[in-house]
């Protein structure tokens, strides 16, 4: 089975990833970051999940003081991106996921962006923000790391759309964007 690295929030988007990758055949690692967020049941829901169904499941804890309303401040200082943004929140979820990732042998990364994600003003959303990183990482580490967004070309609609498909249950998942 083909082992995927899953960057795992406990919100709908990496939970439709989760129920693909297992309806595909392949093997997820699930990870969880707290950076700080004020949802963090969601996180709490990724942990449980993983546990009552035998997924591998890590967490990893970075400290961050950033404005954004998911940090829980309600005034955004950062001109040109949503009031959710988060100052490089990809960015150091993916660092931290490809030393994860090498460390367990596993070559591909799953990033939950959406459409939505980048018509709503998130430049760490993009399909040029992932071909970017990719390059970085082939020669970050000892071997060429991947990263995909497969739900990049969907918009928030569809993914609910296939999670309804996938018999996702809506008290599987929490979403802290709107608290």
């Amino acid at each position: 089975m083909k082992k995927v690295l899953l960057l795992y929030s406990g919100g709908l988007d990496s939970s439709v990833l989760l129920h693909l990758a297992q309806q595909i055949g392949m093997a997820p690692h699930c990870l969880g970051i707290d950076y700080g967020q004020k949802h963090i049941r969601e996180l709490e829901k990724a942990e449980l999940f993983c546990n009552a169904y035998g997924i591998p499941y890590q967490r990893s804890d970075i400290q961050l003081e950033v404005h954004s309303r998911l940090t829980g401040d309600l005034q955004s200082e950062y001109k040109g991106v949503s009031e959710w943004y988060v100052p490089s929140r990809n960015l150091m979820f993916i660092s931290i996921a490809a030393s994860h990732a090498e460390n367990f042998g596993i070559d591909l990364i799953w990033l939950g962006a959406n459409y939505d994600d980048r018509l709503n003003l998130f430049p760490d959303c993009s399909q040029e923000w992932i071909v970017k990183v990719n390059e970085l990482l082939k020669i970050n580490a000892s071997y060429p790391i991947t990263v995909e967004a497969p739900l990049l070309g969907f918009p928030k609609e569809r993914v609910q759309m296939l999670a309804n498909h996938l018999g996702i249950k809506e008290e599987e998942v929490h979403s802290g964007y709107s608290e």
